[in-house]
């Protein structure tokens, strides 16, 4: 008979970051600072009405859900000096 082996269960730091939304006629601006993280390990997901933003930095994650409007879609994302900055827009 085999072994079996154990997987290490490795315990990460959960943070959900302050998020501002605003809203201005068909588009929505989302603001979420993440100090101290790279661009490369911020993730962006859009999931029916579900925008999620998480990130995976050493032993730090973060994961933001924001509810918006059915058939959103993403116009334009940016990241500078830790802020990512988010446009969503919904159809007519």
């Amino acid at each position: 008979m085999g072994t079996v082996k154990k997987k290490k269960k490795v315990e990460k730091n959960t943070i959900v970051p302050s998020t501002s939304v605003s809203e201005t006629g068909i588009s929505f601006k989302i603001i979420c600072p993440l100090p101290k993280i790279p661009e490369e390990a911020i993730r962006i997901d859009l999931e029916g009405t579900q925008l999620i933003i998480s990130t995976l930095n050493h032993d730090t994650a973060t994961v933001q859900k924001i509810t918006v409007p059915e058939n959103s879609y993403i116009c334009k994302k940016k990241f500078s000096d830790g802020v990512l900055e988010i446009i969503l827009e919904r159809p007519f």
